[in-house]
């Protein structure tokens, strides 16, 4: 139905939450999957889960935020592999604090991984999908590139990026087959919204204030994720790029 067989696909972020959710769900559709992941541990609990349910994949140990780690991965992937289909810029770390309270340090961190990265993988994989006049690039943002929470301006301000950067991206390498998209999670079971909970004055509050706000009245699955990434990652979105698939339980619908 999906068409992945053969196809190649790298997911930053894999170790975890979304990421992990979206490379099992490529392996089960016949991709072949390069976990990247600076996490050593959770990237292998990935690739063990893949690999007994009889899917091909790999392990990538990379930093997204460092152009020689990914240069490293990309070459690395065409060298075992042969190309490149999919990109699924899925890295992302998080902070809850206000403007006052944010480090100089801490800022750069943020943007280095959520929107650097994203950059610096989207910029080591275009030449490959260049040449194969061919792939897609889908990018994890954020209900925060429209509207966000108190404490949560610097996050906001990378995935407000990436949607932008998206869209750019989109219009240079359109001639090349290339499309690219964003899919914007909404409030979703990972270590992002549950440290966000957590950080909280009262976790049990926050919680019940989120479910409230969420016109479904709970908090999406990884899996319900992945299986955007994989729509618009398939032929089935062939004529789809530079814009945003909204999957937040309808968060943003509301005024």
């Amino acid at each position: 139905m999906w068409n992945m067989g053969g196809r190649v696909a790298i997911i930053t972020g894999a170790g975890n939450g979304i990421g992990r959710a979206t490379a099992r769900l490529f392996a089960a559709e016949g991709a072949k999957v390069v976990i990247v992941d600076v996490e050593e541990a959770p990237a292998s609990e990935t690739l063990r889960v893949i690999r007994e349910a009889g899917g091909t994949a790999e392990v990538s140990l990379c930093d997204v935020a460092d152009a020689a780690a990914v240069q490293h991965m990309v070459r690395g992937t065409v060298e075992h592999f042969g190309r490149i289909d999919v990109l699924h810029a899925n890295a992302a770390v998080q902070i809850t604090r206000s403007v006052l309270d944010t480090p100089d340090s801490e800022w750069d961190r943020l943007h280095s991984t959520n929107l650097k990265g994203t950059f610096l993988c989207s910029k080591a994989v275009i030449p490959v999908m260049c040449k194969q006049h061919g792939g897609a690039i889908i990018i994890t943002s954020s209900g925060h590139a429209f509207s966000t929470y108190p404490n949560c301006s610097a996050y906001a301000a990378t995935k407000g990026g990436q949607l932008a950067f998206m869209r750019g991206l989109a219009l240079d390498y359109a001639r090349f087959g290339i499309r690219v998209n964003c899919v914007i999670p909404g409030a979703t079971e990972t270590r992002l919204v549950r440290g966000y909970i957590e950080a909280a004055q009262d976790p049990s509050e926050a919680e019940r204030r989120l479910l409230d706000s969420i016109p479904l009245g709970r908090i999406g699955a990884p899996d319900e994720i992945a299986r955007a990434v994989l729509f618009l990652a398939s032929d089935h979105a062939s004529y789809i790029t530079g814009t945003s698939l909204a999957v937040d339980g309808g968060l943003l619908a509301q005024a």
